[in-house]
């Protein structure tokens, strides 16, 4: 069996740590030169276990076994941007979990019955551009190209990234046999549960809305507080709701993430704001009568949902798979759901998908204080490494 090295994927970890690192955090925002460095980087270890460097029309880098063109790829990754002053795991552990599953799987000699490969998907964070998972939204056909591009204003080239390569993009999925991603833990659940690993059973079902509230706008000076109409007023009894309302459904979230105040001025009266509400659950039923329950303790806030994700359901013989692997190298693992989008959620309606998360001690994310230790982030790469060779060998 493949036996993974921890002290070259400490090493490999060390050196994609130092790209982007700052006083403040980690930025290896997409659509950036320092994300152009991460591919470098990525470029350079494909090549030193023996891969191949590919790209698709999303800008997304494939490091593929020589035998790519016989049939489709079991594959392995994540993604190499971070949220600004973000965290040294997030994306980084997943890419080199599976480059170092794949130089174990390479060094045992193992017969492989498909080709192998790790993918460093662009923009998964959509921090700069607000369009999370874009290239794996790209390559299953569901990223709305020209509205993306409209945002993105030319900054896409960064990837060579166009319009008509990104239409091309969508080619590369029937090259995806399956998809495993190691992740480290959004949460302390696994921390709670003295677990090092949790193989995770769904993405939860999320939603965006929008909530309105109009007033009228007046000087903050000359008009007297008993004849205003402040809008953000209105809108804060909603934001202490949210809270309220997600906080009595068990296993529900509720976040007023962003507010817009117009005009926007310090000595102007706030005449509209627009409360941008991200709402997730288990259920997607739980998520709709929370919805409810805001619009009728609200009749005066215009609400508008600007997006809906059913969450996902990952492949049960890929997570038995990671399950077996724990087992075998005795890492306590259990199951664990994720509240956050990854790109394995957007490919497991179209190919057999899952995740691997890793335990984290603080709990925080997208955070210089996401942590994960070493022993616990080399039993990942193990346990992928047995789950990928199990999948590989198969009939």
């Amino acid at each position: 069996m493949a036996e993974v090295s921890r002290q070259r994927f400490l090493d490999w970890f060390g050196e994609l740590a130092d790209i982007g690192r700052t006083d403040t955090g980690w930025n290896r925002v997409a659509w950036t030169p320092l994300e152009v460095e991460a591919q470098r980087w990525f470029e350079a270890k494909a090549e030193s276990i023996g891969l191949e460097v590919r790209r698709d029309g999303a800008g997304s880098v494939w490091a593929v076994t020589p035998d790519a063109d016989t049939g489709p790829w079991t594959c392995a990754g994540s993604h190499l941007d971070t949220q600004p002053d973000g965290g040294a795991y997030d994306g980084a552990l997943g890419i080199v979990c599976a480059f170092e599953a794949a130089a174990a799987i390479g060094e045992s000699g193992i017969e492989r019955r498909r080709p192998l490969a790790v993918v460093a998907f662009v923009d998964e964070e959509g921090a700069r551009f607000r369009t999370a998972c874009f290239a794996s939204l790209a390559i299953t056909g569901r990223l709305d190209i020209d509205d993306v591009l409209a945002a993105m204003d030319g900054a896409e080239r960064i990837h060579g990234v166009s319009r008509e390569s990104l239409l091309e993009s969508r080619a590369q999925l029937a090259n995806v046999e399956s998809y495993l991603e190691v992740h480290v833990e959004q949460g302390k659940a696994l921390v709670d549960r003295g677990l090092a690993l949790g193989v995770a059973d769904v993405l939860t079902p999320r939603q965006r809305w929008r909530a309105v509230f109009t007033g009228e706008s007046d000087h903050a000076g000359t008009r007297a507080m008993a004849g205003r109409r402040d809008a953000l007023v209105a809108a804060a009894p909603f934001i202490m709701a949210v809270s309220e309302e997600a906080g009595s459904r068990p296993g529900a979230v509720g976040t007023v993430g962003r507010i817009e105040i117009a005009p926007g001025s310090t000595n102007s009266i706030p005449g509209r704001v627009a409360c941008l509400l991200d709402v997730r659950a288990r259920e997607a039923a739980t998520i709709d009568d929370l919805v409810t329950a805001l619009a009728a303790r609200f009749p005066e806030a215009e609400l508008s949902r600007e997006s809906r994700n059913d969450g996902a359901a990952f492949d049960a013989d890929l997570r038995s798979a990671l399950h077996a692997g724990a087992e075998r190298r005795g890492v306590p693992a259990g199951d664990l759901p994720s509240y956050a989008g990854h790109d394995a959620g957007i490919l497991a309606p179209h190919v057999p998908a899952a995740m691997l998360f890793v335990r984290n001690p603080t709990g925080a994310s997208h955070t210089p204080a996401e942590s994960a230790s070493d022993d616990d982030c080399v039993a990942a790469a193990q346990v992928l490494a047995d789950a990928l060779e199990a999948r590989l060998t198969a009939a």
